[in-house]
């Protein structure tokens, strides 16, 4: 690692004791869902755990949920600024808190923080927190789909200590399990403690074993090490100025756009996240406080640059975050936030993601390790009741959890790879929710069309339907929060497409109960289940399932990378032949002709190709008036399709060599514009809940009409800021 240590840690012991402390965190959140029965956890994963400073500076996260890995710290910090003197910070104790607004993400992720003693010291914290089954309040899961502040979202606790001295304070955890629906939430809380108490003797075993001198060295050299390997890496890239807008579909009350704005600056080795511009708190569940923003922006950071870097204190300390309180990802007590995980902090992952990916774009160096967004959101769909077995419970369907991952600047994204905020994803096993929970699934799988169109298409989603089955006195219930059903937030990369949006169904008055008395063949496709078919807004309040409807949902996939019209025609005849992408799709986004046997017509497929350039170009519209695309620098440089001689100071098209202008000029005004529905992306892009807000905003080259850039465009909205220097 090169880093100056004491001289009684040699670099060796060094990496021994630091993977020994990544081991603990692991070990500690697989002892925590081995304990917990809860199915969002064993399904999901859904679930964090850490070591920190005796201040709380993050020193190793577990490989789970990272978003929820980052507040952890804030919990600490909580812990010890409210903590009264007359109860104390001792040994054995360990506290829970699930306030959003001391350091929690959402009131479902219960937090549980340790304090590690040695000889009467503080040396360190141990961190656990999983998302809970329920937490009380107006609906089932967690999400009060109409909640207008926060204190309707069910149970909200500051630091409290929950287990005083080595002892479960039993009075406590009746209180948290007076409040909620599920009785495996106390399972799921003791799943913590143990995990602590694991965690904290694991760290006693390796201060006795190799001393507590050591053990602080490699703690705090850990943390020197990310922010020197971060300052480095940052000082290689180009210096400039991206900027990205993101929307939020829906508060819950009202179809309102909510947008998330970020300008990414990057100066030597240190970069700049600022939300100036972000929209004022929603009135409804969909907004998150400082702890998920800074939880997104170092999420994005992790993934994008610090592959090969340790995730911790060290990385926070190369950026500088810039934001108003209330906002939308940093609202304002009491403003609601139940829905922050899969609402604004994902939107906003989606946003520093893609500035990110457009700064690794202008680098030579790590142009490879550019990708296009991920899955853009997430979503909860619950159902709760009564199990056949004749336990209250709340599900939440973890399915989604596969979403669709980005492609990369030479390779398509891995279908239904996770969410990408949680680095080991997981989905649910169709047969063992069944054995759980009083509900039939009729169909899983991938969603044809879903990847974003791209040189290198993005990795395809899923959908399901499922109906009730067994369910005591034929009583269910269900209710829906998601984000991103109005347009896609997974977008593609230098001229690359965005992945599909979510979709929300229900099939009432359905003849699946006379198919089943018969033993007649399930319908297997959402177009074969006979009935009438309602589309369900994205946060659809609790409603009774009746005996057989069927409720259905599609998830986001990932955006695409480079211009369709450049993918390797076999490839596309691949696809269609694998029902990855349909008919329709390969000829009117991809160009490609294919003869009646499925193999590609090369000449059909040229003269095809030829026709939907040239009618991209004949649309071309002014560009729109803002925004501006400027370019700097030395030497020859690629940024996505476009490539720029500095010593000539020409800036091209890469497909047909036109000039687009001077280095150190706005390009903008040369480029090509056009616009067009979202569906020219494919299907599922939002047309089933079109309000003529969202088009895609096309930037090409005004010649041969090559894709430089595909943006999901809000009406009225400018057009993103690109400023960047290549010397």
């Amino acid at each position: 690692m090169n880093q100056r240590l004491p001289l009684e840690v040699d670099p060796v012991t060094f990496e021994v004791l630091n993977h020994r402390l990544l081991s603990i965190t692991e070990e500690m959140g697989i002892q925590y869902m081995r304990c917990s029965g809860s199915n969002v956890l064993i399904t999901g994963n859904d679930a964090a755990t850490a070591i920190m400073m005796p201040d709380g500076a993050l020193v190793s996260v577990g490989p789970y949920i990272v978003t929820q890995g980052n507040v952890l710290p804030l919990i600490v910090e909580s812990t010890q600024r409210l903590t009264h003197a007359s109860t104390g910070i001792r040994e054995g104790d360990i506290f829970i808190c699930n306030d959003p607004y001391l350091g929690a993400i959402h009131h479902p992720d219960f937090a549980t923080v340790a304090p590690v003693f040695h000889e009467g010291e503080l040396v360190a914290w141990v961190g656990a927190s999983g998302h809970q089954l329920d937490t009380g309040g107006m609906d089932p899961g967690g999400f009060a789909i109409k909640a207008v502040d926060t204190h309707q979202e069910g149970l909200r606790m500051p630091p409290v200590k929950l287990v005083d001295a080595g002892n479960v304070r039993e009075d406590v955890l009746a209180w948290i399990m007076n409040q909620v629906r599920d009785p495996l939430v106390g399972l799921d809380v003791r799943g913590q403690i143990a995990a602590l108490n694991g965690g904290r003797a694991a760290l006693a075993q390796l201060i006795a074993h190799s001393g507590i001198d050591a053990v602080k060295a490699v703690m705090n050299g850990v943390i020197a090490h990310a922010r020197e390997k971060l300052s480095q890496r940052l000082a290689e890239l180009p210096d400039g100025q991206w900027r990205e807008t993101q929307y939020i579909d829906h508060d819950g009350h009202r179809s309102n756009i909510h947008q998330v704005v970020c300008t990414l600056t990057k100066r030597k080795d240190r970069l700049t996240f600022d939300f100036t511009g972000t929209s004022p708190n929603a009135r409804g569940l969909i907004n998150s406080t400082y702890s998920g923003l800074q939880a997104a922006v170092l999420s994005s950071m992790y993934i994008n640059l610090c592959w090969d870097i340790p995730w911790n204190r060290g990385v926070r300390d190369c950026l500088d975050i810039v934001t108003e309180p209330g906002t939308v990802n940093n609202c304002a007590y009491p403003a609601p936030c139940a829905m922050a995980t899969i609402s604004a902090v994902i939107v906003t992952i989606d946003v520093t993601w893609r500035c990110l990916s457009h700064m690794l774009l202008a680098s030579e160096k790590y142009r490879e390790q550019t990708m296009a967004v991920w899955s853009g959101t997430s979503m909860a769909p619950i159902f709760a009741g009564t199990s056949q077995h004749g336990f209250p419970f709340a599900a939440t369907e973890m399915s989604h959890f596969g979403g669709g991952g980005g492609a990369r600047t030479y390779a398509d994204g891995v279908d239904t790879a996770g969410i990408v905020f949680n680095t080991t994803p997981n989905m649910p096993n169709i047969e063992d929710q069944e054995a759980e929970y009083p509900v039939l699934y009729l169909f899983r799988r991938h969603l044809q069309d879903s990847g974003g169109p791209g040189r290198f298409r993005g990795g395809r989603s899923g959908e399901l339907a499922y109906t009730m089955y067994d369910a005591p006195n034929d009583h269910l219930e269900g209710l829906f929060a998601g984000t991103g059903a109005e347009m896609p937030n997974a977008i593609g990369l230098a001229g690359g497409m965005p992945g599909a949006a979510i979709r929300v169904a229900r099939v009432v008055d359905t003849d699946l109960p006379k198919r089943m008395a018969e033993g007649a063949s399930l319908p297997d496709s959402l177009d074969a289940i006979a009935g009438r078919r309602e589309i369900l807004c994205c946060k659809h309040v609790r409603t009774p399932l009746a005996r057989g409807d069927v409720w259905y949902h599609s998830w986001q996939a990932g955006g695409g990378f480079g211009d369709p019209l450049l993918r390797e025609p076999e490839r596309v005849a691949e696809d269609v032949a694998r029902r990855a992408v349909s008919l329709d799709a390969a000829r009117g986004i991809y160009g490609v002709a294919l003869t009646a046997k499925g193999e590609v017509d090369r000449k059909a497929t040229h003269t095809l190709r030829e026709r939907l350039r040239r009618e991209r170009v004949d649309r071309l519209a002014a560009p729109h008036a803002s925004g501006s695309f400027v370019m700097r620098g030395r030497g020859e440089h690629r940024y996505g399709a476009i490539r720029a001689d500095f010593a000539r100071g020409e800036i091209a098209c890469e497909h047909c060599g036109t000039a687009l202008g001077a280095a150190g000029s706005d390009l903008l005004p040369s480029l090509g514009e056009f616009t067009t529905p979202l569906r020219a992306a494919g299907a599922v892009r939002g047309e089933d809940y079109d309000e003529h807000r969202f088009a895609l905003r096309h930037l090409c080259c005004p010649h041969c009409g090559n894709l430089f850039d595909v943006q999901v465009a809000l009406d009225g909205v400018s057009r993103p800021h690109v400023a960047f220097d290549f010397s």
